[in-house]
C-alpha cells in the first residue's frame, strides 16, 4: 500500500530476498499508476497479504485508480498505523511488510528479451523496480 491515507494496489510482480546484507522486498510499478507518484513522493510502502475473502478487493484494487476513488472505502476495508513508516497497512490482512525504498531501477528495453517486451510491454510502459528494505513483518 502507498500513500499516507492508504492507496492499495494489487501487485503481481514482487520478490523477497537479501541484497546488500539487508532483507529486501522488490515491487514493480508502472509510471502510469497513481501508486507510482505516491512511491516517488513518500519513499515507503507496505505489502499486505490478503486472505481468501479478499477476491473482490484484489480485483478492484488492480483495476481502479486511487486518483478516481477511495479504494479502501469502496472495498469496505480499514487501515491501521504502521510501526516503522508513515504509510498505513490494511487492518484486515493477517500479515504485512513495512518497507522503506532504498533504491530504484528502471526496466529498460535495451537487452530485454524481445518476447518479454512484446508480451509484457506492448504499450512501452516499462516498470520501475522499487527495492524496499523490510523494516518489519507483522502478523495480526
Amino acid at each position: 500500500m502507498t500513500g499516507s491515507q492508504g492507496n492499495p494496489m494489487t501487485i503481481g510482480w514482487g520478490l523477497i530476498g537479501q541484497i546488500w546484507g539487508r532483507p529486501i522486498f522488490q515491487v514493480l510499478v508502472r509510471p502510469t499508476r497513481y501508486s507510482f507518484s505516491l512511491l516517488e513522493a513518500l519513499g515507503e510502502f507496505t505489502v499486505c497479504l490478503p486472505v481468501d475473502g479478499h477476491a473482490r478487493a484484489l480485483a478492484l484494487c488492480g483495476e481502479k485508480s486511487g486518483r478516481d476513488l477511495d479504494k479502501i472505502a469502496e472495498c469496505g476495508l480499514s487501515t491501521a498505523p504502521s510501526v516503522h513508516i508513515g504509510v498505513p497497512h490494511i487492518a484486515e490482512c493477517p500479515v504485512h511488510f513495512e518497507c522503506r525504498v532504498i533504491h530504484v531501477n528502471d526496466v529498460i528495453n535495451a537487452g530485454l528479451d524481445a518476447e518479454i517486451v512484446s508480451q509484457s510491454y506492448p504499450k512501452g510502459d516499462f516498470h520501475r523496480i522499487y527495492y524496499g528494505q523490510i523494516l518489519g513483518v507483522y502478523e495480526s
